[in-house]
């Protein structure tokens, strides 16, 4: 079985934070399964420079309730979770005013039906353990929550370092390495 440690911070409404650690055992991106592997916390990845990618919103259901936090999904590749969220009881009375990058909630096509049982108000509810993505079209490296009227944003951006840069300009590191106690000659290859 995959899984993944999801560890974000949790605003609260009134500035409070906690930090609980989440097992997500089952990720759905824009409707279809997708493989848990492909979560990841890390900001900073390598990756050719034209890599197609998208700002998203993610679902999780917990016990104290469910947790709305922004992501990047590059392409094929890795979903960049952030690792700061707010609970969606929150905001559920006032969840269309909520925008990612500037587009309202609503508008990405999650339906609130979804948004209620992830927040656990109706239904069944969300199964723990899922994490519900929905990408937003258009290119962008950059995810940003806003709450206008709690006035609060959570921005999480990801950083391509592109394949082909050169760290060290040029200048690398030497190889190195050790010759134990010999008395004959060594031949040196650096």
């Amino acid at each position: 079985m995959s899984l993944f440690l999801l560890r974000p911070h949790v605003f609260g409404a009134a500035g409070q934070v906690t930090t609980p650690d989440v097992i997500v055992d089952r990720v759905v991106l824009d409707g279809a399964a997708v493989p848990v592997q492909r979560l990841t916390h890390d900001a900073w990845l390598q990756a050719p420079a034209d890599e197609a990618s998208v700002a998203a919103c993610a679902v999780m259901a917990l016990g104290g309730g469910s947790l709305l936090l922004p992501a990047v999904v590059l392409g094929d590749g890795p979903i960049v979770v952030a690792r700061r969220a707010w609970r969606v009881s929150h905001f559920m009375t006032h969840a269309g005013e909520v925008t990612l990058n500037g587009v309202p909630l609503a508008d990405l096509g999650l339906p609130s039906a979804l948004i209620t049982e992830a927040a656990g108000v109706a239904g069944r509810g969300l199964p723990r353990g899922h994490l519900l993505v929905r990408a937003l079209a258009g290119q962008m490296r950059t995810a940003e929550l806003a709450d206008p009227k709690l006035g609060r944003t959570l921005a999480h951006a990801v950083v391509i370092e592109p394949l082909a840069a050169d760290r060290w300009d040029g200048g690398g590191p030497k190889g190195r390495y050790a010759v134990g106690p010999t008395r004959k000659e060594v031949l040196h290859f650096i």
